[in-house]
């Protein structure tokens, strides 16, 4: 017997929208893994398919965070997210309009 909170993610995940609703979840933690002063720089954060795409105006933001990659994806993997982080991708620009 499995507790529930080792199955909740999958369940959730499986529900209309709830791959949304978990994207959102990772978009949460990263940003407040970044701290709130870091976190206004990024135009765009959004989980597709296990890659968080970050959008970012800054150069140098960019730059760090892809020399943190490891560390940030390492957090981001906690068991409590539910949905596992494989890549992170970092792209400089604005983000589109949807």
């Amino acid at each position: 017997m499995d507790k529930l909170g080792n199955i909740l993610p999958k369940v959730v995940r499986r529900q209309p929208g709830g791959a949304r609703l978990m994207g959102t979840q990772v978009a949460s933690a990263f940003m407040t893994l970044l701290g709130p002063d870091v976190a206004r720089l990024c135009d765009e954060v959004e989980l597709r398919s296990g890659t968080l795409l970050v959008t970012t105006s800054s150069p140098a933001l960019a730059h760090q965070l892809r020399l943190d990659a490891q560390t940030i994806l390492g957090r981001l993997n906690r068991p409590d997210l539910g949905r596992k982080v494989r890549t992170l991708r970092v792209r400089i620009g604005r983000s589109t309009p949807t």
